[in-house]
């Protein structure tokens, strides 16, 4: 069964060529212009960016571009695929500068803007743990396997995006349990951890220097790390091999391992995934398969507040796959400002019967605060916070409203359109949230694929589209 809800979150690809534009004209490609309304409020976003150190996991604040039509500005492609093989491709990073797409074994780069090819860098194995998490530098981690045949994924490294270059690597103590469980790999300021069925780590971020070890007990092995501006471990904890096993979150100091506190998840719950550490904010599932409620917790741990996903109106999509060992592996939700942001499930709507709203409910109580209608024949998804804002990608079903990327304020109800762009519908495929990667960052949005499928016409290769970038042209 984990299997198949893995499957939702990669998808295999079918043959198309992306396109980015619905018309393509001599000398470029055709863009949409900016349509009536595309001011949106008209405001900017009012929070300044903080002050953050080289080693800070990014928070960037975004600032609305100049045009609101949308162009292409860089791409990942691969042509190395075995026809009607699937191959994994995990994990998408943006910098001002590039575009950085895992691809089996390799790290390929693409220049913003130029969309030349930035830089390659081949692994020893292929990429099995990863995070979304970038400093404010442009550094993150990612795990993957040694050299020997089926090798254990027991390579930890961090690499600068902008060059391309491993600032360190080391070897964690990971063992095959047998059960094919894989680590688990994020970061904090100035640190890198990760952990394993048996046990944890913390590595200093500019050394790769191990600053301490946890080891799991009889009763309770490491589940996974959510980094972040904090640090808060998922354990997996049991009373017996007939008892079912229980949660226990914990908040872990970065540089030290030592635990500040522990909440003890209902034993009643069966999947829990952490969404954010700071705040705390749970997605567990209750007797179900899916999420079904979300729960708060204070600076020190205690409950505040649980947000009840009403039976299925309310959708948070977790990666319950216990071979990946990401418990922040959840898509088309964010927090920020004190509220949780999530969709609600798809309504009748249009055309095309397909419509959508952002809600947002408020840490402290679990009731609804605000909502943003995505429109006829649209889906919106929330991506992250941009300082006070809720930065979100709205998707046409109708072949002919355009996709735009926008930004929500929540204190006002009010939208600002940052750029509008169009896809063909052979591309549609890789702006489906809950199957990809969706990165904003330097005011561009960028797709990625979790998962390719080879394809051959004609006897030749079909080149397969990683990842791409989208822009403003003003």
């Amino acid at each position: 069964m984990a299997e198949e809800r893995r499957s939702r979150r990669v998808k295999v690809w079918g043959s198309a060529v992306l396109a980015l534009v619905a018309v393509v004209c001599v000398g470029g490609w055709f863009l949409i212009a900016g349509l009536p309304g595309s001011g949106g409020s008209g405001t900017e976003n009012k929070a300044a960016a903080v002050q953050q150190a080289p080693d800070d996991i990014r928070e960037t604040v975004e600032k609305r571009p100049r045009g609101a039509a949308g162009h292409l500005v860089a791409s990942v492609q691969d042509r190395g695929v075995k026809p009607n093989q699937n191959q994994e491709t995990p994990g998408t990073w943006a910098t001002d500068k590039v575009l950085v797409k895992g691809n089996d074994d390799v790290l390929q780069a693409a220049e913003t803007g130029s969309g030349h090819a930035a830089w390659r860098r081949n692994l020893s194995g292929s990429i099995c743990a990863w995070t979304k998490h970038v400093t404010v530098d442009g550094r993150t981690a990612i795990a993957f396997k040694d050299k020997k045949k089926d090798g254990g994924c027991n390579r930890l490294a961090l690499f600068d995006l902008d060059s391309g270059r491993k600032v360190w690597q080391v070897v964690i103590p990971w063992k095959d349990s047998g059960f094919g469980e894989l680590p688990n790999v994020t970061m904090t300021r100035g640190v890198v951890e990760s952990s394993w069925k048996t046990g944890s780590a913390g590595y200093d971020m500019n050394s790769g220097k191990r600053l301490w070890e946890r080891k799991a007990t009889a009763k309770c092995r490491e589940g996974g790390f959510s980094g972040g501006k904090t640090l808060l471990l998922r354990m997996d904890c049991t009373t017996s091999i007939y008892e079912p096993t229980r949660k226990v979150i914990a908040k872990i100091d970065p540089r030290t391992g030592a635990e500040k506190w522990r909440y003890n998840v209902a034993k009643k719950i069966a999947l829990t995934f952490i969404v954010s550490s700071e705040p705390p904010v749970l997605a567990v599932a209750a007797g179900e398969d899916s999420i079904s409620d979300l729960i708060s917790l204070d600076e020190r741990g205690k409950y505040r507040a649980t947000v009840r996903l009403d039976g299925g109106h309310y959708e948070v999509d977790c990666d319950d796959a216990v071979v990946y060992s990401a418990v922040d592996d959840c898509s088309d939700i964010a927090v920020g400002d004190g509220q949780v942001f999530i969709n609600s499930s798809e309504e009748v709507g249009g055309s095309n019967h397909q419509t959508n709203r952002i809600v947002s409910f408020d840490l402290g109580t679990g009731k609804p605060v605000v909502k943003f209608e995505a429109g006829p024949d649209q889906m919106i998804y929330p991506i992250r916070m941009s300082g006070d804002r809720l930065l979100a990608f709205r998707r046409g079903t109708d072949n002919y409203a355009p996709f735009s990327l926008v930004s929500l304020d929540p204190s006002t109800g009010n939208e600002t359109v940052y750029f509008y762009f169009t896809v063909l519908s052979q591309a549609m495929d890789l702006t489906y949230t809950k199957f990809s990667d969706v990165v904003v960052e330097d005011g561009r949005i960028f797709f990625g694929s979790n998962m390719v499928r080879g394809e051959v016409i004609k006897g030749q290769p079909v080149p397969e589209w990683l990842a791409f970038g989208v822009g403003s042209a003003g």
